[in-house]
């Protein structure tokens, strides 16, 4: 042995193991040329980026789903309250309609019926407005007995209007549907919102058609302008000379729609508190709704996160309901995958770093 050699500490023929690979030279040498050499030191990044990224990607998407289903069911449990709590309202304030058409069936002779139509109307008037809509409840505005489609006799709160509208001429005739709501429907019918006449409210009207079976077709029940059927009506709807039943006329009662229409309104109110946005449609005939959007509130009226319809008599509206925290769920649940795949690239790049050094 050489001297050399002894002095270097190295055995007679055997090389020296060259030191484990630093950072510089891993740079010196170039990432893809150490990957060609050792190809198989990526196995453990690849699969280290897959499990990171499936097992986070799983958690994420499951929790962001199940908030994004639960906004979507508050949302709709909060337009279906209010939905109920605008078609009781309406309904409740148009009952005054069906007691005062009950005792018109009871006797339809207009001698009696003006004689007393005062007295009743002011006792429906406090029976219905008594509590003074405490609870931002619906108020009644007017009540009217209409014979033959002829508004007879009113009585308005706060303003008397003294109306002598004529439902089967122009324009009424096509404003409220007369014609369509005798042949379809025999009870309370509730329409609008309508601007009245006289007047610069709008108010939502609910009517309800009275019929008299077994009724001569000259029957008149003492009409006051001595006419014996409505205004280009002497036959059906109007009589039916097969079954002789005859249209008596309309009751007709009037509910203030401004409030509803200033968003002033306890169950509307609520959703806005909720920070939920809403929008209130006409429903349309074929069960459709349109450009008819009467009322809306909130920062996002025209985005819809659940849709219910407010069923009332005769028609229906529809209530759309926008929950903007299901929106932000999903913009959580991609920044969140975005923030994963970073950070699986990150840890899989150190992973294959560190293995590189140690070769």
């Amino acid at each position: 042995m050489g001297e050399e050699d002894m002095e270097e500490g190295v055995l007679p023929g055997k090389k020296e193991k060259p030191p484990p690979a630093s950072n510089s030279d891993i740079a010196t040498a170039g990432l893809p040329t150490l990957l060609r050499k050792f190809p198989h030191l990526l196995i453990a990044p690849v699969i280290s980026f897959c499990l990171i990224v499936a097992l986070c990607s799983f958690g994420i998407v499951h929790a962001t789903n199940a908030s994004y289903d639960l906004e979507g069911k508050q949302a709709r449990d909060a337009a279906l309250g209010a939905a109920d709590g605008l078609a009781q309202e309406l309904s409740s304030a148009s009952k005054a309609a069906l007691s005062l058409a009950a005792v018109v069936k009871m006797s339809p002779n207009w001698s009696f019926l003006e004689a007393n139509f005062h007295v009743l109307a002011e006792e429906l008037f406090r029976q219905s407005n008594g509590k003074e809509n405490g609870d931002g409840g619906l108020a009644l505005m007017e009540l009217t007995l209409v014979p033959f489609g002829r508004v007879r006799a009113s009585l308005g709160k706060p303003n008397q209007r003294n109306s002598t509208a004529d439902l089967f001429s122009p324009p009424f005739l096509d404003l409220f549907k007369t014609m369509e709501v005798l042949e379809h429907h025999s009870g309370l019918h509730i329409q609008g919102p309508f601007p009245l006449t006289n007047s610069k409210d709008l108010a939502f009207t609910a009517g309800y058609p009275i019929f008299f079976p077994d009724t001569d077709e000259d029957e008149s029940w003492g009409h006051p302008d001595n006419i014996t059927h409505p205004t280009g009506c002497p036959g059906p709807p109007c009589y039916d000379p097969e079954t002789r039943k005859k249209y008596w006329g309309f009751v007709g009662s009037l509910v203030d729609a401004g409030p509803v229409l200033r968003g002033e309104n306890v169950h509307l109110d609520r959703l806005l508190s909720d920070d939920l946005s809403y929008m209130l449609e006409i429903s349309s005939p074929d069960g459709t709704s349109g450009a008819s959007t009467f009322v809306s509130g909130g920062s996002n009226p025209d985005k819809v996160t659940a849709s219910v319809t407010v069923a009332l008599p005769g028609n229906s509206w529809v209530l759309s309901v926008y929950n903007p925290r299901q929106e932000e769920a999903l913009k959580l649940r991609d920044g969140l995958l975005a923030m994963v795949l970073v950070m699986a690239f990150v840890l899989s790049g150190l992973l294959l770093l560190l293995l590189l050094s140690s070769k």
